[in-house]
């Protein structure tokens, strides 16, 4: 089943995610960019909290924006948030000169980095490939860095993203889909069966940078429910993290 990712940027948010049935929890601020981190600070405070009461629930954070070629920096801050016991850091990689060799640098950083690629412009196969050869990530993800360029679904064919999904689940990787994803891209979504789909928008109050509406989290997860008619074992190393935390 395709599993529902939430993106909030507070603990009430996080707890009113969680309550309403959202798989993961991803922490990110909305006001600061596609990918805008949260201070680790916050994040610190913010994972102790949902842990008490969801245990079970993954936790995901972002490091921010950062452009490719500002490596060092970007390693500093997947150190920065990893060290807060989030369960996934997740960092944007734009398709450039610089991105491989940042993959290169994510997979030997000892954190549990997630990839997020860009894909405005469309998937880089290449860039792709680069990242599942590492052996290192637990998950892949596509994202959209402009937001009001419309869905992922509406500015990438639905051939690509499938191809996308099925190649990264067959380097038994999680593949993830994300970028302004509608609640109307939930049989879309079943088609595609991505291990887990990232919204934000689609479950606020006025756009993404509005307050978090559990309502609209429980109306996606059961849409997302309704339109799944199958599910594909969860790899390995995903299975050890839930037994470890439970």
């Amino acid at each position: 089943m395709t599993r529902l990712l939430v993106s909030v940027r507070d603990a009430d948010e996080a707890l009113a995610a969680a309550g309403a049935g959202a798989d993961f929890i991803d922490l990110k601020d909305p006001a600061a960019g596609a990918l805008g981190g949260l201070a680790p600070a916050r994040i610190a405070k913010i994972v102790p909290v949902l842990r008490a009461r969801c245990p079970e629930i993954p936790i995901s954070a972002t490091v921010g924006d950062l452009d490719a070629h500002e490596r060092e920096t970007i390693l500093r801050r997947v150190a920065d948030v990893a060290a807060c016991g989030v369960d996934y850091v997740k960092v944007g990689v734009s398709p450039c000169a610089a991105a491989a060799p940042l993959l290169s640098a994510l997979a030997r950083c000892g954190a549990p980095v997630v990839p997020v690629l860009l894909a405005d412009l469309g998937v880089d196969a290449a860039l792709v490939e680069a990242a599942l050869r590492q052996r290192a990530f637990p998950a892949l993800m596509l994202d959209t860095s402009d937001k009001r360029g419309g869905s992922l679904l509406q500015r990438v064919p639905v051939e690509v993203l499938a191809r996308f999904v099925a190649l990264v689940q067959g380097w038994n990787c999680l593949a993830g889909l994300a970028g302004a994803l509608r609640a109307d891209d939930a049989a879309a979504l079943r088609k595609l069966a991505p291990d887990f789909a990232g919204f934000r928008s689609a479950v606020c109050e006025g756009g993404r940078a509005g307050p978090l509406d559990p309502q609209r989290v429980r109306g996606l997860r059961l849409r997302l429910a309704m339109f799944t008619v199958g599910s594909r074992p969860r790899p390995a190393h995903t299975q050890s993290e839930d037994r470890a935390r439970a």
